[in-house]
């Protein structure tokens, strides 16, 4: 069996609620980069591949064990990016406070097929990303015996032990209950077997 080292990102700016201006182009913060440069010493002495999102922060969050691990291939994966469930639109030059009612009012509708403007996702639409990930993981490392660091995002991991341990509930079902899921700090770091 594979091993998968899913990997939170550090710090971002939006974090540390710094005004942010899109989801995908978002730093770390010194902090961030102080975090994930200890997360090499903190994974196995031999990384077969690394994987991280299209976003920025897990870019960089990733760097300093890409520099550790420099004969393993690096791949970027859209499909384990964040949920981006708000409307860019509002949501540009926005800190997390402004935001704060946009999330409480997307989650308070309860409605996992809403979606809020066109290059957001529903709740349906991530849990179908977060399924494929899952699925692409298991071909391309299920059953090789490869250390695999995917570097994702809090919401992303929570979705994707959702869906490690309940494959067939209804996607409803796992909104209602996607907050009972334990906080995911910056540069926590969670394995799974595949």
């Amino acid at each position: 069996m594979s091993t998968i080292y899913l990997i939170r990102h550090g710090e971002s700016m939006a974090n540390a609620g710094q005004v942010t201006y899109g989801s995908d182009t978002i730093h770390l913060t010194p902090l961030g980069e102080e975090q994930a440069a200890g997360v090499p010493s903190r994974l196995p002495d031999k990384i077969d591949h690394i994987i991280h999102s299209t976003y920025i922060r897990t870019k960089e969050t990733a760097a300093p064990t890409i520099e550790a691990h420099p004969t393993a291939p690096v791949s970027e994966w859209a499909s384990a990016r964040e949920f981006s469930y708000l409307d860019p639109e509002k949501c540009m030059g926005t800190n997390l406070e402004d935001r704060k009612p946009m999330v409480e009012e997307f989650w308070n509708t309860n409605d996992a097929f809403l979606q809020v403007h066109p290059q957001s996702e529903s709740f349906e639409q991530f849990i179908a990303r977060v399924k494929e990930t899952d699925r692409r993981l298991r071909e391309d490392f299920g059953g090789a015996r490869k250390t695999v660091a995917l570097f994702t995002h809090a919401l992303f991991m929570k979705a994707f032990f959702q869906v490690q341990e309940q494959p067939n509930t209804p996607v409803q079902k796992l909104m209602n209950e996607f907050f009972d899921c334990p906080v995911i700090h910056n540069c926590d770091i969670f394995t799974i077997e595949v």
